[in-house]
């Protein structure tokens, strides 16, 4: 999931320590930040298009969205009901999948595990669960960047982030911020 390391070896933190995907007893799908940025993934719906067993059915609203793994999640729009498939962002459990359908910035990794994760994970996440890492602040250096997209139905969308170090190698800074309607 993390950038890989120089052996070639995919390091995934699905069991709760950075440990090398052969070494995981676990159902994982690794999406990598360069993947990331190869389809476009903006935010966890858009995962379905590089991880064949998750689906998102969206029925009203995106705020009632549920995550579905393998065919397995709670059925129905309820809202009081949370979801079968869990979504944590940098550690922190999101109750709600539609929470985590907004724009998620600049991603590290992303790992979606299948099957019971409650173990390790706790909450509810019998169906599976879908752990993202977002970008750290660059300690090293200054850097800039950005996106704009423009599409079909005034579709307009303009994104971008800046990072560096505050105290070389002690504090540093990222900022993301965008802007999207249709």
């Amino acid at each position: 999931a993390q950038a890989q390391t120089r052996s070639d070896e995919i390091v995934v933190t699905a069991n709760r320590r950075e440990t090398a995907l052969q070494q995981v007893p676990i159902a994982v799908t690794p999406v990598t930040a360069e993947l990331i940025q190869n389809a476009d993934i903006r935010d966890i719906q858009d995962l379905s298009l590089v991880t064949p067993s998750l689906q998102f059915n969206v029925s009203e609203n995106e705020t009632s969205a549920t995550g579905r793994i393998r065919g397995i999640g709670t059925q129905g729009s309820n809202p009081g009901l949370e979801s079968a498939v869990g979504v944590f962002v940098d550690g922190v459990y999101r109750a709600r999948n539609g929470v985590a359908l907004t724009d998620l910035g600049e991603l590290s990794q992303i790992e979606v595990l299948r099957g019971p994760q409650g173990t390790l994970f706790g909450r509810n996440t019998s169906a599976g669960l879908i752990n993202i890492t977002t970008a750290a602040p660059d300690m090293t250096g200054f850097h800039f960047g950005g996106d704009a997209t423009f599409g079909d139905y005034n579709e307009q969308r303009i994104s971008g982030y800046v990072t560096g170090p505050l105290i070389d190698n002690r504090l540093a800074y990222r900022l993301f911020a965008v802007s999207s309607k249709r």
